[in-house]
């Protein structure tokens, strides 16, 4: 994907350069398999062009750096706060970054981790330890519910060219606006005969766009892990979809990324609407 455009963004504060002059940058990671963070290096000598530009104050797939505790410009998270230890590093970091970000969908979304949470909850832990005496097992929970994330780079994994396109105005304190697009767009672009006329379930039209419609062009259904669209219409895709796969089988695509959450939310929203109109 190539994002040609200068990003629409809105400003969020000022940020000021540290006494080096540049920018004071921490990429964390809490509980998670770190694949967005290999994006980020799978970019290559870009990756390392753009930390020539800034202070990269943690990053430990790089190298173990010394993190001396002072403020942040703009800290990246991945993954989810699953521990004790994991919640206080999330809550240290919004404290000390001006500018916090989600980074990925396990930070957004829940992710896979969250599957658990639908299947039999704590108990899930019985399949995996013998003896569960002293093993702290809560429930997944997204980074929102935790701290004020001012922006999210979704996806699983997010996108690189993504990420090069916003990460500059997030250095300038301006947060970007990812455009309302589905990824039923790209997937255009790309040539793809829509998997939808062949009656294969697919979510990419109510799904926020970005990836490069990567999956459907593998002809993979887009299960949704970039999120809803805020103007993508949940109740026409659901009764589109209820002509090619049942609830149950609805439910479990909708729990592989933690979009299950966002669609009944939306959908106590416009259950809302329609009785207050």
């Amino acid at each position: 994907m190539v994002i040609k455009n200068k990003p629409e963004t809105k400003k969020l504060k000022v940020v000021k350069k540290a006494a080096s002059g540049k920018q004071r940058v921490a990429i964390i990671s809490l509980t998670s398999c770190e694949g967005c963070q290999f994006v980020l290096l799978d970019l290559g000598a870009r990756f390392l062009a753009l930390t020539e530009l800034i202070e990269l104050v943690d990053f430990r797939l790089i190298e173990d750096m010394e993190d001396d505790g002072g403020m942040l410009d703009l800290v990246l998270v991945e993954g989810n706060p699953v521990t004790k230890e994991n919640e206080k590093t999330l809550l240290e970091a919004r404290k000390r970054a001006k500018v916090l970000v989600a980074l990925g969908n396990c930070a957004a979304m829940g992710g896979i981790p969250e599957m658990k949470n639908y299947h039999e909850g704590v108990s899930t832990i019985k399949h995996v330890y013998k003896y569960l005496q002293g093993i702290n097992n809560p429930a997944i929970r997204e980074l929102d519910n935790f701290v004020k994330v001012d922006f999210v780079f979704p996806g699983c994994p997010i996108n690189g060219e993504e990420f090069l396109a916003y990460i500059p105005e997030l250095l300038k304190g301006n947060i970007p606006v990812i455009p309302d697009r589905p990824v039923c767009v790209e997937c255009r672009k790309a040539g793809n005969r829509c998997l939808l006329l062949d009656k294969t379930p697919c979510f990419g039209p109510m799904i926020l766009g970005g990836c490069g419609a990567v999956c459907p062009s593998s002809r993979s259904q887009c299960q949704g892990c970039r999120g809803l669209r805020p103007t993508g219409n949940v109740k026409a895709m659901r009764t589109m979809l209820k002509t090619m796969m049942s609830d149950e089988q609805f439910q479990n695509m909708t729990e592989i990324f933690g979009l299950r959450d966002d669609l009944e939310e939306r959908e106590r929203k416009d259950r809302s609407l329609r009785i207050t109109n």
